[in-house]
């Protein structure tokens, strides 16, 4: 079978790893459009875009339906596997191959709909997510479900752990979907209950309000630091907060955001704990140790994140 991957993230290697060990052919990679990123405002294709290109594979990148139905005519996959790809596939093009459109999912549908399901997993705390693959329509991750498994969620996961966790898992059973749908095995439609949305994560939500609990702040930054970074303000600045744990220093902090440095360890009150800032980096300087950051600073004593 010919088979394309539509994805524009690196977790959809092992997808593509897995199609070039099986009997099937991997037809093309379809990835989003470069984009200008940098200081230089540089055209940079999409991680796996990137990747695709260096391992010689015929990668398109379609700007609008027209071009990614002219790369589908050109190529004829039989099947396309998505995976992260970014875009909402047009109705139009659905229909196209024979198998139709696969979607690998990151979470047990129809719980998390939408484009970060993995986020908000983390930020809600739940114990446990799971892959879904399931059938495209024109929905948001409506489908008919082929196959699913749960995860469990350890309590240091962050949605790099996971991502990375599930998109082996998902490459590991790939192929037995693709045996499933040319057998003639059916999808199963999606449960009408249970159905919660997780939408795209704003640089907004990010944002670290120390007037909350220490859970709610553990997960956030498990969640969203690697993407979009979790972050506060320090003297009108922004500061982006990587390592965060609970402390037991004794301590004299009273209010939320309010920070001092105690044996070496940069603490933060929070609404009902104290957390200590193992790793930060400022406004226009390198990743360093709370520490590090509180001795350059020389921090004022009831100074806070603001």
């Amino acid at each position: 079978m010919q088979i394309s991957v539509a994805s524009s993230s690196l977790i959809a290697v092992p997808i593509i790893e897995a199609i070039l060990a099986s009997e099937h052919t991997l037809a093309s990679v379809i990835s989003t459009p470069d984009r200008k990123s940098g200081r230089g405002q540089i055209e940079t294709p999409t991680p796996l875009a990137k990747w695709s290109e260096e391992q010689g594979f015929i990668v398109a990148k379609p700007f609008d339906t027209p071009t990614l139905n002219q790369h589908l005519l050109a190529v004829q996959p039989q099947l396309i596997i998505t995976a992260s790809y970014g875009k909402l596939i047009p109705v139009e093009v659905l229909h196209g191959p024979r198998f139709g459109w696969l979607n690998v999912h990151f979470s047990l549908l129809p719980r998390w709909r939408g484009a970060a399901p993995v986020q908000w997993a983390l930020l809600e705390g739940d114990a446990t997510t799971g892959i879904s693959i399931f059938k495209l329509d024109k929905g948001m991750d409506t489908g008919p479900i082929y196959y699913q498994e749960e995860v469990e969620i350890a309590a240091s996961d962050t949605t790099t752990d996971l991502l990375e966790r599930m998109s082996i898992l998902a490459a590991s059973r790939i192929m037995d979907v693709v045996a499933d749908i040319r057998k003639g095995v059916k999808p199963k439609p999606q449960p009408a209950a249970g159905v919660t949305l997780a939408p795209k994560i704003s640089k907004e939500m990010a944002k670290i309000d120390w007037s909350t609990g220490a859970d709610a702040i553990l997960r956030q930054i498990r969640a969203l630091d690697d993407r979009p970074g979790t972050w506060t303000t320090f003297r009108s600045e922004r500061v982006a907060i990587h390592k965060v744990h609970e402390s037991l220093l004794a301590n004299t902090l009273k209010k939320p955001g309010e920070i001092t440095l105690v044996d070496g360890a940069l603490l933060v009150r929070c609404s009902d704990s104290v957390l200590e800032i193992a790793e930060l980096t400022p406004a226009g300087k390198k990743r360093m140790s709370g520490a590090d950051f509180a001795r350059g600073a020389r921090l004022a004593t009831g100074e806070s994140f603001e």
